[in-house]
């Protein structure tokens, strides 16, 4: 929603409760056929809903002119109801004219019809500021096109290879047109004919050359410097307009004025027609601003005295008055809306088609003209680029074929696989377990084992048969390693190998140390094996990382590569906010006061351009609690009576005293200058932020010692920062200079269901370490011009007690001689 949707808006409230209070006064006079006619009645509801349809209380857009025209038209306003019958008559002419000057009372139908035009008026009001306000806009960048092409050579010479056909063109049709009027046609031969053109180029090349001694550039620049003047002057003109309606127009009249109120119940009757008198002021002054900015002719400094001159022979402009009794009995609601569907129909199109033609004259070339040079040479090389296209499509489709598939099987193999299995790992599938030996490996190879040494065991006893009992026994240490009985047989057949080798127990033996060989490998490998798969969760995930890594840096580049701009419009977004703050701070400063403390009218259009695009710039940016209170100010900002120095200090307000609620650490340390009034004096205080991230501790005290004042700040919904309070503290006393005034500071005491500290403990605190004690709150603007000025307060004082203290001891009389106290550390200066 724009600025002028809201003046829109206000004086449409205000004309909604103008029809209550009609339509419960004593105003009106309906009689007995108006309530018994139906017609009249069907009348009357016709322009109720009219009136309905163009109200905008509820809506964020204006009327359309071409809507407001068609109601107009839907309305058919004329002179048949009884207030206009008794007032007006026709003469002999044809034409009409009042029969009484007493005042009468209106009829229902009366009033509803100047009501509607009333609403019609403010719609048209809204549009034709909202046409002048678009329209001026732009026009900053046309003007830094051009300061663009005056300040760089590089500019200069692109725009004059881009505009180059276009003089070609024109050089070419002004030889043509001269060698026609000295009589040259085809018809006398080619020779003579082209003999002439010779002529004709030969004096325009010696002219040229004349006119181009200092640059070849000359030409192209002075064109721009004109057409930069042209484009400032119309700027400064729809500024001029812009002033001069808001100045004078409705929404002056809806605010400092009483000319859109009707009279209360019991106030006086007097003024009771004079929303009336307003009304057809505001459409004379429309009429006569847009008939002169649409003037090309029109000077800037004779601007205001044009539209003076205008509306002082306009009729409608004659009639106003406080009461407005002249216009409600010399106006018919008529004519009233034939000329507001003028000024919609005619004036305001009019002013349109001159103003573009203007900007399509002086502005900067179009798309045409300042990309055909590109477009030109990307027509020629598409060819090439074309055949070599052809040529090599093979390749292309087999690039693009073999770098999707990659990409596929990346995926796949990288992304979904590894996932899966991690997948299958939490969940114990079977096809999941990492493994270096198979299941049941080492139970049969260890069965074997045991089966190898029992039998073993039994052909060769050493003494009787085995029996069951010692059989088991033998599994059993086999189990856990021990072959006693092979190793024995082994020992006894070693000494005779011949004979053991004979008997086929050597061999054996051999064997049965082989496979517990095997078997004890297999037992190191499954506890390698029960290592692995207590961390296959682990290996699951380190699988899957490079893939997710190479997934996320892809993600991260293309977003980067194609949402970047987001990014760059934010910061954009808000060095604009800057630059517009920094141009309306500009326009207040280099205006020029009237007698009454106020801007000029044309100084009062740029800030309106500029409160504009402020006001958009900060829809985005600002949350909507904020942005809502930041409307009061640009409200405020806007308002031509309440003067310069009151605007300048709204100013300031935006943007020394504003809360954002998102902020960067300090870094270090930061720096700010306030300038305040103390007693009387301009003082300016230079206050330095300190960060209070430990790292930055050895930067930071390095600042206490030639600080006159330190602010200790805690948060009140965090007790971690209230109790550090003592180690800075501690700090400040230890860097600081002796006697430094130092104050405790509470912030955000606005937020109470989160507070952790209490007033009583701040206050306890400070007492403790004897300073002064406050609580602010930067969101709420709560007490913090206060700190500020008590800490400067108390510096001043400690400074000029400290300035009477030096100088009553620094007093020494030199002219007694005999006293050698008074002498003694003397030093005359």
């Amino acid at each position: 929603m724009s600025f002028v949707v809201d003046q829109v808006r206000r004086i449409d409230a205000q004309l909604d409760r103008l029809q209550l209070s009609a339509v419960d006064g004593v105003v009106l006079a309906s009689g007995a056929d108006d309530l018994h006619d139906p017609a009249r009645q069907a009348r009357i509801a016709h322009l109720q809903g009219l009136i309905k349809s163009l109200s905008t209380t509820s809506s964020s857009k204006l009327v359309p002119a071409t809507r407001i025209k068609s109601i107009l038209e839907q309305a058919n306003i004329s002179s048949s109801c009884s207030t206009c019958a008794q007032l007006f008559e026709h003469d002999d002419s044809g034409g009409l004219h009042r029969t009484d000057t007493e005042p009468h009372e209106s009829s229902y139908e009366h009033e509803l019809e100047w009501l509607l035009l009333s609403k019609a008026t403010t719609q048209a009001y809204g549009e034709v500021l909202n046409t002048i306000l678009e329209q001026t806009i732009p026009l900053e960048d046309d003007i830094w096109y051009w300061d663009d092409v005056l300040s760089t050579y590089r500019f200069a010479g692109l725009y004059s290879i881009q505009t180059s056909p276009i003089r070609l063109w024109r050089w070419s049709q002004d030889i043509y047109h001269d060698v026609r009027s000295r009589g040259g046609q085809f018809a006398n031969g080619w020779r003579e004919f082209y003999a002439l053109v010779k002529d004709a180029v030969k004096e325009r090349s010696i002219a040229d050359i004349r006119r181009r001694v200092v640059s070849p550039l000359a030409v192209v620049r002075n064109e721009g410097r004109h057409k930069k003047a042209a484009l400032r002057r119309i700027k400064l003109v729809n500024a001029n307009a812009l002033g001069i309606l808001l100045g004078e127009g409705l929404s002056n009249e809806s605010i400092h004025e009483e000319g859109l109120q009707s009279p209360g119940q019991f106030g006086t009757q007097d003024k009771r027609h004079r929303w009336k008198s307003t009304v057809a002021k505001s459409i004379a002054l429309m009429d006569a601003v847009i008939h002169n900015v649409k003037d090309a002719e029109s000077s800037l400094d004779k601007f205001d005295d044009s539209v003076a001159a205008t509306t002082q022979d306009d009729h409608y402009y004659e009639l106003h008055e406080p009461s407005g009794e002249r216009t409600a009995t010399s106006l018919r609601p008529a004519d009233v809306a034939a000329r507001l569907n003028t000024l919609l129909a005619q004036a305001l199109p009019s002013y349109t088609s001159s103003f573009h033609a203007a900007v399509r004259e002086n502005g900067r070339p179009s798309y045409l003209v300042r990309y055909w040079l590109p477009v030109s040479i990307a027509l020629v090389s598409s060819t090439t680029i074309l055949r070599l296209v052809i040529n090599r499509k093979e390749e292309i489709l087999t690039w693009i074929r073999e770098f999707g598939q990659t990409v596929i099987d990346f995926y796949t193999n990288w992304v979904l696989e590894p996932t899966k299995k991690v997948i299958g790992t939490i969940r114990h599938d079977d096809d999941s377990e990492v493994s270096i030996l198979s299941k049941r490996s080492l139970e049969s190879d260890r069965s074997s084992l045991e089966r190898m040494v029992v039998d073993f065991a039994v052909k060769n006893p050493d003494g009787p048969a085995l029996n069951e009992t010692q059989i088991a026994d033998i599994r059993s240490k086999v189990r856990e390693g021990d072959l006693t009985p092979v190793l024995k047989a082994y020992e006894k057949d070693i000494q005779s190998p011949v004979k053991g080798a004979i008997l086929g127990n050597l061999a054996s033996a051999l064997l049965i140390q082989v496979q517990k060989t095997k078997v004890d490998v297999e037992v190191a490998m499954s506890g390698i094996d029960s290592i692995l798969k207590s961390q296959e969760l682990l290996f699951g995930f380190i699988g899957l990382t490079p893939g997710v890594l190479v997934t996320i840096g892809v993600y991260r580049w293309l977003k980067g590569t194609f949402s970047s701009r987001k990014g760059v419009k934010q910061w954009a977004r808000q060095g604009q906010l800057l630059l517009i703050l920094r141009n309306i701070d500009r326009i207040l400063v280099g205006a020029n006061p009237t007698e009454f403390g106020e801007i000029s009218y044309k100084d009062h259009g740029l800030l309106l351009c500029e409160v504009h695009l402020l006001r958009q710039a900060a829809g985005g940016i600002l949350p909507r609690r904020i942005f809502h209170d930041f409307l009061v100010e640009i409200d405020e900002l806007v308002d031509v009576r309440s003067g310069l120095e009151r605007q300048q200090k709204v100013v300031d307000r935006i943007r020394e005293d504003s809360f954002t609620p998102s902020f960067i650490t300090t870094i270090g340390i930061d720096f700010k200058i306030r300038t305040i009034e103390l007693d009387g004096k301009r003082v300016k205080l230079q206050i330095w932020d300190t960060a209070g991230q430990e790292r930055f501790r050895t930067i930071t005290t390095a600042y206490y010692r030639g600080a006159m004042g330190i602010l200790l700040v805690y948060d009140v919904t965090d007790e971690r920062s209230f109790n550090n309070i003592r180690t800075w503290f501690s700090n400040v006393e230890q860097h600081a200079t002796e006697g430094v005034n130092k104050i405790l500071i509470g912030n955000k005491c606005d937020w109470e269901e989160k507070r952790a500290v209490s007033t009583e403990r701040g206050q306890a605190l400070a007492d403790e370490l004897g300073i002064p004690f406050l609580e602010v709150s930067a969101k709420s603007n709560i007490n913090v011009d206060q700190a500020f000025y008590s800490l400067a307060s108390d510096i001043k004082k400690r400074l000029i007690d400290s300035a009477r203290t030096e100088q009553a001891t620094s007093k020494v009389d030199v002219g007694d001689t005999n006293n050698a106290g008074g002498g003694m550390g003397g030093k005359c200066c």
